[in-house]
């Protein structure tokens, strides 16, 4: 493995391509977060402000079932993105169509679910908090909206990932700022102007969610064909693997949901009627978290997706060493600010009295936020690499402990220490999740070993032509691949590698490479920032060639291509067998 490995290190994956990407996407990200923020927190904000802590306490107290209901979009929602970036990782056309067909059912099935199910859900979790009269007329007002929200919010979270997959992220920014801002003028004006009390807020959010389901609907209708699926109907096959590669997230989120319900009645036992209140000002804060956190996935996911799909293993393990270091940074910034300056957040709140232990309580809670981002990092990892059943069982397994870990210490420990118990529960998520990657990449680098060397490359434009001999005589000759082979895909390299700086004019395009040779047969996959190639419509798949389409199409066996993310990704394959036979 000498020669191979002196090529990876003189080409070695630099990990531009995805940081780049990354870039790209995360200022859109950011601003839809933020838009979200405003979306999910005004509500608190503005009836704190206008009404008092107690109005903020019942929204609070409803959360666990927003948080439910959350947790079965994410199921429909995640599963749904993952199906779709993995087929398309895999240039898998059928496949794509099948999964759009699908994806669609879905939508409709889970929104009509939803709606019904939300129903017996509410009036359950309700009524088993045992609330005062007037609390328990207040939370009941708040949630109607909600529930109106609910079915729309199904559709509006599919089409965000959605949106995510195609690379539309300019427009998932300016939808979720239309819906932020319509929620708070709403908001200021059903409780503030109207006075209709905490009733106005679920009102709020409940409009400025439809009004997003519709544009967004509309939105993808129009610019994207998700919705085209030429006839195709929904398939069980399909049906099965969404809500496989969904259910992760899927068990995560429920039982944060059954956790945040735990947690709520262990609060109001703890702090009495303050532990709303508490509650309400620590999940703000981890919303503002969240904008960065959920920022920096949303960036990831496209790619980590098309990663898994094309087996860039080398250029998956970069990504997450990326993506670490990014959540680590942006969650470091978020809890040292909540640190520093705890009352801030409640006086946002309206809260002019700060309950007892509500500043140590907010100070030990933000702790955990960084080893969560990271955890939620490995999930999507796991997620895209099938590992589903390892995702979903250390799910149950770490987050059922929550509400016991937090029991044990309201026994033996004061009130605020309660808090600690979420990152107690995440680093023990957090051990398991490591030992399992570690375990990933020994198995990627030991098929690696067993294929006799798997190439991953970064090439510079200038550097083509001695990467093109590199490969044809250093790892084609290791392993044994025929010239009339090597050659082939040693041209190919060179050819695509300058057009994608040609295209662009532009000498710092970034790629990502993978040659997998044997003997008889060899693939040729890159990813790379140059321009779109040229199109060449062919009915729904719209394949897209080079101007030298006819030279690479006769000197491989056959060639994918699609457009995707804003990036050129081919796929090129070669076998023995059939060049034998090619004029």
């Amino acid at each position: 493995m000498g020669k191979t490995d002196k090529i990876q290190n003189r080409f070695r994956i630099n990990g531009g391509l995805s940081a780049r990407k990354i870039r790209e996407y995360l200022p859109a990200m950011i601003v839809t977060n933020l838009s979200t923020l405003l979306l999910v927190s005004v509500d608190g904000m503005v009836v704190g402000n206008f009404i008092g802590s107690d109005a903020l306490s019942s929204v609070n107290v409803f959360s666990p079932v927003v948080s439910f209901i959350g947790a079965i979009t994410c199921l429909v929602a995640l599963g749904i993105a993952t199906c779709l970036s993995t087929s398309i990782g895999r240039n898998d056309h059928d496949g794509i169509r099948h999964a759009k067909a699908t994806a669609k059912f879905i939508m409709i099935a889970s929104s009509i679910f939803v709606a019904i199910i939300q129903i017996p859900l509410v009036y359950a979790f309700i009524s088993s908090y045992h609330l005062s009269d007037e609390m328990n007329r207040m939370t009941w007002q708040y949630a109607i909206g909600i529930m109106i929200s609910h079915p729309f919010g199904v559709i509006s979270t599919i089409g965000v990932y959605e949106l995510q997959i195609f690379g539309k992220m300019k427009a998932l920014a300016k939808l979720a700022v239309m819906e932020g801002i319509i929620n708070l003028v709403l908001d200021l004006l059903f409780v503030g102007l109207l006075k209709f009390g905490v009733a106005g807020a679920g009102y709020g959010t409940a409009g400025a969610n439809v009004v997003r389901c519709t544009v967004t609907v509309i939105y993808l209708a129009k610019q994207t064909d998700i919705y085209k699926t030429g006839g195709l109907k929904p398939r069980m096959r399909e049906v099965k693997e969404i809500l496989t590669l969904g259910l992760p997230d899927f068990a995560y989120s429920a039982l944060s949901a059954i956790q945040s319900y735990l947690m709520m009645k262990l609060l109001l036992e703890v702090f009495g009627s303050d532990g709303g209140t508490i509650k309400g000002v620590c999940t703000f804060c981890f919303s503002l978290a969240s904008v960065l956190i959920s920022g920096i996935l949303g960036s990831i996911r496209p790619i980590v997706g098309l990663m898994s799909g094309g087996k860039d293993t080398e250029g998956l393990r970069i990504l997450i060493r990326q993506g670490t270091l990014a959540l680590t940074c942006s969650t470091v910034a978020i809890v040292t600010m909540i640190m520093f300056f705890p009352s801030l957040f409640y006086t946002w709140h309206g809260v002019k009295e700060i309950p007892e232990g509500g500043i140590a309580s907010l100070r030990i809670y933000s702790v955990f936020f960084i080893i969560e981002a990271v955890n939620a990092l490995f999930r999507m990892y796991f997620a895209n690499r099938k590992d589903t059943k390892f995702a979903t069982a250390l799910s149950v397994i770490g987050n059922v402990s929550l509400p016991i870990i937090a029991y044990l210490l309201s026994l033996g420990f004061p009130a605020p220490y309660v808090w600690a118990s979420y990152l107690i529960k995440e680093v023990i998520i957090f051990a398991f999740c490591i030992t399992r990657y570690l375990r990933w990449v020994k198995n990627d680098k030991a098929t690696s070993t067993e294929k006799k060397g798997i190439l991953y490359l970064s090439v510079k434009p200038s550097e083509a032509a001695k990467a093109s001999n590199m490969v044809r005589h250093y790892y084609a000759d290791e392993i044994g691949c025929p010239p009339r082979l090597s050659y082939r895909v040693g041209w190919c390299l060179e050819e695509m590698v300058a057009y994608s700086a040609d295209a662009k004019d532009n000498q710092e395009i970034q790629n990502q490479i993978v040659i997998n040779m044997t003997p008889t047969e060899a693939i040729f996959t890159m990813l790379d920032t140059g321009r779109c190639i040229a199109l060449n419509e062919d009915h729904d798949q719209q394949l897209r060639t080079t101007n030298n389409y006819e030279i690479i199409r006769r000197m491989s066996s056959s060639v994918d291509y699609q457009y995707i993310l804003n990036l050129n990704y081919t796929v090129l394959h070669f076998n023995l067998q059939d060049l034998k036979h090619a004029k």
